[in-house]
């Protein structure tokens, strides 16, 4: 199985945006087969409505801010609301509803997280250890997992952490069981892989759901009710109250 990870909002805990005050990570699940009609798929879109050359990257900020000066220019059509509600609504049937995978999600409560631990440990580790015990749990026999760089410390920090919980195993799996059953690879977001991009569009979607702003998603996101027919498992939030 091919199993690729993003992330929603960022891993500071030391200065938390009150507009967004959530980390997320989520991974798609999905087989070779049902990978290549994804891609297929989304590369159409993108040829549809972004006239894309093979260069175009979804970004979900970008999406959502179309005319801002780090967007990509071919984003600025998603300014148009007709526009917008149309190329949702085929990402909604022609991804999220005619392909088979699965995805799971660990979303951490940025503030909550500060107050209720003295020294919490880093979102993202956090959140990778979450995700490989259920990869493993609801993926495959063997799972290549894909994660985009983020930076050469950040990389290092990521692999090192894969290789940590690979000698030391995680909470529902020995160490073995971990080697035998994944591997991660780090990416280049130039390399325009269409299984992260689909991820960052979830993931973002469910965060602005959990942030309270659901009413406005109607016709300028993709629809949470069809995203959520995919979950493998229930999705972590964390944490979940203050003692």
């Amino acid at each position: 199985m091919f199993a690729y990870i993003d992330e929603t909002g960022d891993h500071n805990l030391t200065k938390i945006d009150t507009s967004y005050p959530v980390f997320g990570l989520g991974v798609l699940i999905i087989s070779e087969n049902e990978y290549s009609k994804l891609d297929r798929e989304i590369k159409l879109i993108k040829r549809k409505y972004f006239d894309d050359d093979g260069t175009f990257i979804l970004h979900s900020s970008e999406l959502k801010r179309p005319v801002d000066k780090k967007s990509d220019g071919r984003n600025a059509v998603m300014s148009k609301p007709e526009f917008r509600a149309l190329f949702y609504k085929e990402f909604d049937e022609k991804i999220i509803k005619d392909i088979d995978f699965k995805i799971i999600t660990c979303f951490i409560l940025k503030k909550r997280m500060t107050e209720k631990y003295l020294y919490p440990v880093d979102p993202y580790c956090f959140s990778y250890e979450n995700l490989l015990n259920r990869i493993i749990r609801h993926g495959g026999s063997f799972n290549k997992i894909f994660a985009e760089k983020r930076g050469p410390e950040l990389d290092i920090q990521l692999t090192a952490e894969h290789e940590r919980l690979s000698k030391v195993g995680i909470y529902s799996f020995p160490p073995d069981v971990v080697v035998t059953k994944t591997n991660l690879e780090l990416t280049n977001k130039k390399d325009n892989v269409n299984g992260l991009q689909v991820i960052d569009l979830i993931l973002s979607c469910l965060a602005r759901v959990g942030l309270g702003k659901k009413d406005k998603m109607i016709g300028n996101d993709l629809d949470p009710e069809l995203i959520t027919k995919k979950f493998a498992c229930p999705s972590t939030i964390f944490p979940k109250k203050i003692r």
